[in-house]
């Protein structure tokens, strides 16, 4: 116990409080053999008691200074100090609270028309949210960029490797407009999108469906027409959304969705239809595949190489 004396008056000298409860601690455990647990208040009094007695009693002025030190440094009670802290953290919740109801989050699908007099399709952006557009050709092939310009560049974030075809977008203000215009490798004519922000929608990923047949589509099997880049109503499929005026219909076999209009049926899966020949198709970047084939109660797919058939029921 001499010894642990001296360690703690010599600790304190050095003024260094922290360390004097440390080595206490570290002494007191060395001393038992089994662990004890006290409270937090017991171990401040095990610590006071522990401190040698002084020469001489604490006179008035030195216990004044000492009470005037503790009033300057620490004026808070721990009650309010916790109360302090609920304060802060319910300021810090209000200031990230946004004043209007958050956009909602979607993906779509647009084709871009390269004919002189049309407008130009829109992006919804929003501040604080990331937009990817990821450019395809009309097989559904990625088709890389070469070159972008944004007309409000200090208040669109742009983002891009510098070889793929996914241009990263985020609005830096919460209601901005403008335009973009890109450049694919291969395609003469440049794309314009146009740009906004603060709607009630914005998009995640939009996929940009541009006429034609890119650097990276692989070859087209002989005798199969190019894809019917003009069709919305297969774009529609594409993202799930039946045609307007059309009857679901129930598929068996395999995965997949099925409506009836008319004198077709529009098949939205990610298999590969065999027969009957299809009168228009288009391809996802992430491989779902939307078909426009004759009305048919039986269609040939290919799943993993293997035939299956599909059938189509609720005409």
């Amino acid at each position: 116990m001499r010894n642990l004396f001296i360690k703690i008056f010599a600790l304190m000298i050095a003024g260094s409080m922290t360390t004097v409860a440390f080595a206490i601690t570290t002494e007191m455990s060395d001393a038992s053999s089994a662990p004890q647990t006290m409270p937090y208040h017991a171990n401040q009094q095990t610590m006071l008691r522990m401190v040698p007695p002084a020469d001489t009693p604490v006179s008035p002025p030195a216990q004044a200074a000492f009470n005037n030190m503790l009033t300057q440094n620490m004026p808070l009670s721990p009650q309010q100090i916790v109360r302090l802290h609920q304060q802060v953290d319910l300021a810090q919740r209000a200031a990230s609270t946004p004043p209007t109801v958050p956009p909602k989050p979607v993906s779509s699908t647009v084709m871009v028309n390269l004919a002189p007099g049309t407008t130009p399709p829109a992006v919804r952006l929003s501040l604080g949210y990331v937009t990817s557009l990821v450019f395809v050709d009309s097989t559904g092939s990625p088709w890389p960029i070469a070159s972008f310009d944004v007309g409000s560049p200090k208040s669109v974030a742009m983002q891009w490797d510098g070889k793929s075809n996914i241009l990263l977008l985020q609005s830096l203000l919460s209601y901005t407009d403008g335009n973009i215009v890109v450049r694919l490798v291969g395609l003469p004519m440049p794309i314009t999108l146009e740009l906004v922000s603060g709607q009630r929608v914005v998009d995640y990923r939009v996929d940009i469906h541009v006429s034609g047949i890119g650097p990276n589509t692989k070859e087209l099997p002989v005798g199969t027409a190019l894809p019917n880049s003009a069709n919305q109503v297969l774009l529609g499929v594409l993202d799930g959304v039946a045609p307007a005026g059309s009857r679901l219909l129930k598929v068996h076999g395999a995965e997949g969705m099925a409506w009836a209009m008319g004198d077709n049926i529009y098949l939205r899966t990610r298999l590969t239809v065999l027969s009957p020949g299809w009168v228009g198709k288009m391809t996802s970047p992430d491989g779902m595949q939307a078909y426009e084939l004759p009305k048919t109660s039986s269609v040939l797919i290919s799943r993993f190489g293997e035939p299956v058939e599909l059938k189509i029921e609720g005409f």
